[in-house]
């Protein structure tokens, strides 16, 4: 049962990982999307001394380096949860049975 176990541990992280290689894959080609949780828009404006205010643009690559920065962190987490899995897997694979006695 044990090494039943462990080999489908190790096929989950195996997916794990394959399924995180894919969605970067399709997202660097053009074929999937980038989430959008950051959609910043307007200008920033800073209250300085004396009342003075200054105003600064938010450039949309602003937004696009946080969504892609999120993006690359999910799939990180995706890697190392199929790295783990896949480890645990190995584990239960090579543990060793116990071995009967011989006969005296």
């Amino acid at each position: 049962m044990d090494k039943k176990t462990g080999y489908l541990l190790l096929a989950l992280g195996v997916a794990l990982i394959l399924g995180a290689a894919g969605l970067l894959l399709a997202s660097f080609y053009g074929g999937l999307a980038l989430p959008h949780p950051f959609a910043m828009s307007g200008d920033l404006t800073i209250s300085g001394p004396n009342n003075t205010a200054m105003t600064l643009p938010v450039p949309p690559q602003i937004n696009q380096a946080a969504n892609m920065t999120v993006f690359f962190m999910v799939v990180f987490l995706l890697v190392i949860a199929g790295a783990r899995l896949g480890g645990l897997g190995v584990k239960l694979i090579n543990r060793e049975q116990p071995r009967p006695e011989p006969h005296k």
